[in-house]
Formats: structure tokens, C-alpha cells, sequence
């Protein structure tokens, strides 16, 4: 309900109703970006897609839905800080639990770091929509399953459902290309 006054009065322009929305939402867009961008980029970038991100709610604040203005926003900043690590040419983290790697200890281990990263991406892709975008929400955005569902209008079980098989067909995916989830780098 709060949500829904916030978003009626920031429609009509009120300059007070986006500095609550920042009160309330800078601490999390800040942890969404950060998670994207560090250590790549410094804390300067992270805070300034933080900041785009509530100019572009400003920007096109009849679009957010009561509701849906946290997964709006995390969108958003996502984006911005994409964007970012292209304009800098840095590759996007993966964060997987597929792949719990080790620190590189010399240049083989670099390379396999770079390979694994390069087809778990392939692989993510392969899933198809919208177990894809579940994927990338879930292990890039850090969402939980329940904001998943409210984003995509789907029930909480079946996201953990396709996450699940999502995990599975992972696996196969991995185990077809030579590697096994039994081995130290996954």
C-alpha cells in the first residue's frame, strides 16, 4: 500500500516521494550493482549506475507497477552496470554455484577459469526464456525465488522447479564437454 502512494505521488511529480524511494531502495540497488561491477570497476561507478538508476525512475515513473517498482529498479541498475563493464571492456561476472573456483595459482588455472566462465555462459543461453532470464536474476541479481515469481507472474514453486532442472541441464551440459561436477573446479 505505502509502495503504491509512493509511486501515485512520484507520477505527479513529487520530488519528496523519490528521495523516500531512495531512502528505501539505494542500500539494494548499491548491493545489485556492486555484485555486477566490483571489483572490475571502482565504488565511484557502482554508485553512479545507483544514481542513474533513480534519474531514470524520475525519468519514466509512469512505467513501475505497485508492486514491482524493487524489481524495476533492480532491472534497471542490472543494466546500467552491464553497460558499464562494456563501455569499459570488462566481461560480465558469472556467479554460479556451478562454478566455485579456486583463485588462480598460475596461468592454466587462468585459462580453465576463462573456459568455464566462457560455457557456463553457452550454457545459460541454451536454457531458452524464461529459464534463462530466471537463471540470470536468481545468480546475477541475487533474487529470491519469490521476487522472481512476482517479476515474471509465475508461482514461487515453479521457479524453484525451473531453477532445479535448470541446474540439472547445467550439469549435462558440463558432463558433455568433458567436465565433471565432481571435479575441484566445480
Amino acid at each position: 500500500m505505502h509502495e503504491q502512494r509512493l509511486l501515485r505521488r512520484l507520477r505527479e511529480g513529487d520530488t519528496a516521494a523519490l528521495s523516500e524511494i531512495i531512502a528505501l531502495y539505494s542500500s539494494y540497488l548499491y548491493t545489485v550493482a556492486s555484485n555486477i561491477m566490483a571489483p572490475q570497476l571502482p565504488r565511484e561507478d557502482i554508485e553512479e549506475a545507483v544514481s542513474d538508476a533513480f534519474v531514470r525512475l524520475w525519468e519514466h515513473r509512469a512505467e513501475p507497477v505497485p508492486g514491482k517498482l524493487r524489481a524495476w529498479l533492480a532491472a534497471v541498475v542490472r543494466n546500467l552496470a552491464k553497460d558499464a563493464l562494456r563501455a569499459a571492456r570488462i566481461a560480465e561476472p558469472l556467479e554460479d554455484d556451478l562454478l566455485e573456483l579456486a583463485a588462480p595459482e598460475d596461468m592454466e588455472e587462468e585459462v580453465l577459469r576463462a573456459e568455464l566462465t566462457h560455457i557456463a555462459r553457452e550454457a545459460i543461453d541454451t536454457l531458452g526464456e524464461p529459464d534463462g532470464e530466471i537463471f540470470r536474476r536468481h545468480y546475477f541479481l541475487y533474487q529470491k525465488t519469490e521476487e522472481i515469481a512476482a517479476v515474471l507472474n509465475m508461482n514461487g514453486a515453479t521457479v524453484r522447479t525451473k531453477l532445479r532442472r535448470g541446474r540439472e541441464r547445467l550439469r549435462e551440459y558440463f558432463t558433455e564437454r568433458g567436465y565433471s561436477c565432481a571435479d575441484p573446479h566445480f
